[in-house]
């Protein structure tokens, strides 16, 4: 599939996963909400494409053009990033927990926009690169989450020990297989569905909180989790 053109699509929610996109022009396309799990578009362009809440799991990025790329909120989640340009793009709130930069020259980051994204100790960004400069969310153990907005934040296998998430804003949101073990998670927000299948939430702090709308199948709890006291527990 190489060197197909499909700039200027409109392929929202399009189904794209584990295709060969390599080379593939995507300029100025609409892939709002798009499937690109494990897919390659390795040397793509994507300049002012609009990947915004992709779902882009393991996604290759090399050596693509993502210019101006409108990436807000995607799910990048151990995709690969090594040699992208991506001056100009916009990455608000993206999930880039095990996201590879690579060493590339911070130059290709110029004007990009990494405000309120997630990244974790494996997420690898390029030499000389202060993700400090922006307000962004380390996801880890002891991680301070108070009051963060991680709406529909893809957290599996996350390691989330003694992390503060007082009233976070923890809706719709996936943490299964997560560490939580000493988690506060006092006034956290789970009015909509929140999947903890096979989390660890011993000695977690659940006080203060509705979770009605939770998922607690196969989680690892015990004397020492402080659920509400109004909560059957499964």
């Amino acid at each position: 599939m190489d060197f197909i053109d499909l700039s200027h699509q409109d392929l929202t929610q399009a189904e794209l996963s584990n295709l060969d996109l390599s080379h593939t022009n995507l300029s100025n396309s609409n892939l709002y909400r798009a499937g690109l799990f494990k897919s390659n578009l390795y040397a793509a362009n994507l300049q002012k494409a609009n990947l915004s809440h992709s779902y882009a799991i393991g996604l290759n990025l090399c050596d693509a053009k993502l210019n101006n790329a409108e990436v807000s909120y995607a799910n990048l989640y151990q995709a690969n990033l090594i040699g992208a340009d991506l001056r100009g793009a916009n990455f608000h709130g993206a999930n880039l927990r095990g996201v590879d930069f690579g060493d590339m020259d911070v130059a290709f980051l110029s004007g990009a926009n990494f405000q309120d994204v997630l990244y974790d100790l494996e997420t690898n960004f390029p030499n000389g690169f202060d993700i400090s400069q922006f307000d962004a969310h380390f996801i880890g153990k002891n991680a301070n989450l108070q009051s963060a907005n991680l709406h529909s934040a893809y957290l599996r296998n996350a390691d989330l020990r003694y992390a503060n998430l007082v009233h976070a804003d923890l809706r719709n949101c996936s943490l299964q297989h997560a560490d939580l073990r000493h988690a506060n998670l006092n006034n956290a927000n789970f009015d909509s569905f929140v999947d903890f299948s096979n989390a660890d939430l011993r000695y977690c702090d659940f006080s203060n909180t509705d979770l009605s709308q939770v998922l607690m199948d196969n989680t690892h709890f015990d004397e020492s989790t402080k659920f509400p006291t109004d909560y059957i527990q499964p």
